[in-house]
């Protein structure tokens, strides 16, 4: 019988590949499980410009027909950007490298027109625009009405779920006079599920200016205004997924109801009392504020619990204007002024930034439009 002799170094190499591949399987049933991170306002801060491994820019091409004051929301079709803006009600189309194709606004009180809008998604290549309280009208990339679904319940947020919908009906009645902070709705637009009870109606609203629905890989997250709990979709029901504690910082501790005066209440004892945040693949982006100039931004890792505040303030020591868009893949997106990339960059080494094909410098130093960087970010080991 011939034996053959595998040497040393390729058992090492097998070694490790075994433990590599057990270790990646770990941190990802890891990320399935409930997780509670705690979250330190009276830390020391980390300049965003530390946390940056590299960026990738992308100019938003400035002409007549489309000049953008803010962009604070971006979604992604094949090889085109569309960018809702709600001031104003018009939604922009742009190609991948950022050059403008065209526009439309389909504002008005006609039955295949919006009015003022409280969500905007991209569903089957359609534009969907969720009217609060009256309809969810569908328009091609062209801007032509195509469908319209009217709505039963006045609704906070929606968001595609399964053949229907999910609607955030956070601290507000059914229509049947129940109280869930979630319902589920058929291609019919008929409630299928009903989740979440709670247990008073306060009597007024606060709309979160946010879609309270957010997609992190194939799961669907839902972030109620004024709680530290992200809950995720299952198969029927939804389930508590993350958790923020902010320990003592947080407002609504037991016993401590909703009222009309809650946000001066806070605002007053300098307590947290909402959250935003952004799941990516291995980190989460989270914001909050206190009040004016007290706002707070962080970077959680998921698999390591490990948390950063972040300082974004520019090298002049201004607040930074940014708005952050989401993530892709294993990037960060945001906006942020032409003079404040311009002082970002100056903070990078060369190396750390690149541009996309067609954007060039000279053409955002002549801009006034927001620009669009991709930030991949460095991991927690090096914060």
């Amino acid at each position: 019988m011939v034996r053959t002799r595998i040497p040393h170094y390729i058992l090492l190499i097998l070694l490790s590949c075994c433990l590599g591949c057990d270790n990646k399987t770990q941190v990802e049933d890891s990320q399935d499980e409930f997780r509670s991170y705690k979250i330190d306002l009276h830390g020391d801060k980390t300049a965003f410009v530390d946390l940056i491994q590299s960026i990738e820019i992308t100019r938003l091409e400035e002409t007549e027909e489309s000049l953008l004051r803010y962009v604070g929301q971006v979604e992604f079709y094949q090889d085109k950007m569309i960018i809702p803006s709600s001031s104003d009600g018009t939604i922009y189309i742009y190609s991948q490298n950022g050059e403008y194709i065209s526009k439309f606004n389909r504002k008005g009180d006609g039955p295949e027109e919006y009015s003022k809008w409280a969500n905007v998604w991209l569903e089957d290549g359609l534009i969907c625009v969720h009217i609060r309280g009256k309809s969810i009208n569908r328009y091609d990339l062209e801007g032509n009405f195509i469908s319209q679904d009217l709505l039963n319940e006045y609704a906070n947020h929606i968001y595609p779920y399964k053949s229907g919908y999910a609607i955030d009906k956070h601290l507000l009645y059914t229509q049947d006079s129940l109280k869930y902070t979630i319902v589920t709705v058929d291609d019919r637009m008929k409630i299928n599920q009903k989740l979440l009870p709670f247990e008073k109606v306060p009597g007024f609203r606060s709309p979160q200016f946010r879609n309270s629905f957010l997609k992190a890989g194939d799961d669907l997250l839902y972030l109620p205004k004024m709680s530290d709990t992200v809950y995720r979709f299952t198969e029927d029901s939804v389930e508590p997924f993350i958790h923020y504690d902010f320990q003592d910082d947080w407002y609504f501790q037991p016993g401590v109801n909703v009222e009309p005066n809650f946000y001066e209440k806070s605002s007053r004892n300098k307590k947290v009392w909402f959250v935003l945040n952004y799941v990516g693949e291995k980190l989460i982006y989270l914001y909050t504020t206190l009040g004016p100039r007290m706002s707070y931004s962080f970077l959680v890792d998921r698999a390591t619990d490990k948390s950063v505040s972040i300082d974004l303030n520019t090298s002049a020591g201004e607040a930074m204007d940014l708005s952050w868009i989401g993530w892709q893949k294993d990037q960060f997106l945001v906006t942020l002024t032409p003079s404040q990339l311009m002082d970002l960059m100056g903070q990078l080494d060369q190396t750390q930034y690149s541009f996309t094909e067609g954007t060039t410098l000279e053409e955002i130093e002549d801009s006034e439009n927001p620009v669009l960087v991709r930030a991949t970010l460095k991991s927690s080991n090096q914060w």
